[in-house]
């Protein structure tokens, strides 16, 4: 039998009717927006390099619209103008795939971003020998050994374990750890999955999105180097940096040459959000509009 106190939370049980829903889908990220040509600083050899490690840091909105009349590229439709601001695009709600996140070491602030790495040897490998952006410690020494990146975040940060680093992912299937967001598809380019939580919901609504692409030293618009946390630890002082506040608010002012965003955004058709609810419908995008010079 249930008990009086079961009963009672069961009478009680009902539908809010909240306005907020949790948006499920699946981006794309054409090949191109992965592929680089790196020259060897040895050899002067040219080698094209197609890698997720590309992909910087994804951002997605929901908007009342998309248009390219105040920019010349799709881009959410904005409020007034005044002065000297840009017009604010109030977004619904939204969030990212990937973020910037702290990889122990001064010389990667603002350089790397979760589910693009999943180990300190896939890191390494990337800065060091790939793009020649060398990771350096604080003393000026290159760092080419795992163990030595590993046991330095562990006794910055306090840590014990790789799943405990939010930019590891850890290879796929490892207890504790979500593993690379992008996958290469039959067709060449990069998919994965994303999730925007908490969107307050409007019929034909516009989800939109880019991808900030990296710069030729590897460096991100999107990042702020001198806000976040600070590394105080022993004689270190140095900011974490993080993901600017106003990104969704303010996209023009972080997009540029070079970065991807979404030419047909995807238009929500249910009347509500308890309609929405009820499909379990699924958001697709595609980052196929380059920002050319």
């Amino acid at each position: 039998m249930l008990s009086p106190l079961l009963l009672a939370v069961a009478a009680c049980a009902y539908d809010e009717h909240l306005p907020q829903v949790d948006l499920h889908g699946t981006l794309v990220v054409p090949r191109a927006a992965a592929t680089r040509s790196i020259e060897d600083p040895r050899t002067g050899e040219i080698t094209e390099v197609t890698d997720a490690r590309w992909i910087g840091p994804v951002y997605m909105g929901a908007y009342s619209g998309v248009d390219d009349q105040n920019y010349g590229y799709p881009h959410p439709e904005i409020g007034p103008v005044i002065g000297s601001t840009d017009g604010n695009t109030y977004p619904y709600g939204g969030g990212s795939l990937g973020r910037f996140d702290y990889a122990c070491f001064e010389a990667l602030v603002c350089k790397v971003a979760t589910g693009r790495f999943y180990d300190f040897e896939h890191m390494i490998e990337w800065f060091n020998d790939i793009i020649d952006e060398p990771i350096t410690d604080d003393f000026g020494a290159v760092v080419d050994s795992p163990d030595y990146f590993r046991s330095y975040c562990y006794e910055l940060l306090n840590f014990t374990d790789d799943f405990e680093l939010s930019f590891i992912a850890c290879p796929d299937g490892r207890e504790g750890c979500n593993g690379l967001h992008f996958e290469q598809n039959d067709d060449g380019d990069f998919e994965a999955e994303f999730d925007l939580w908490q969107v307050n919901y409007q019929p034909n609504m516009q989800i939109w999105g880019w991808m900030d692409s990296p710069g030729a030293d590897y460096n991100f618009t999107t990042c702020n180097p001198d806000i976040g946390q600070r590394n105080t630890e022993y004689a270190n002082d140095s900011t974490y940096g993080t993901n600017y506040g106003d990104l969704l608010n303010f996209p023009q002012k972080y997009i540029g040459t070079g970065d991807y965003v979404v030419q047909n955004p995807y238009a929500t058709q249910a009347a509500d959000a308890d309609a929405w609810r009820s499909t379990g419908e699924t958001v697709n995008l595609t980052f196929d509009y380059k920002l050319e010079n």
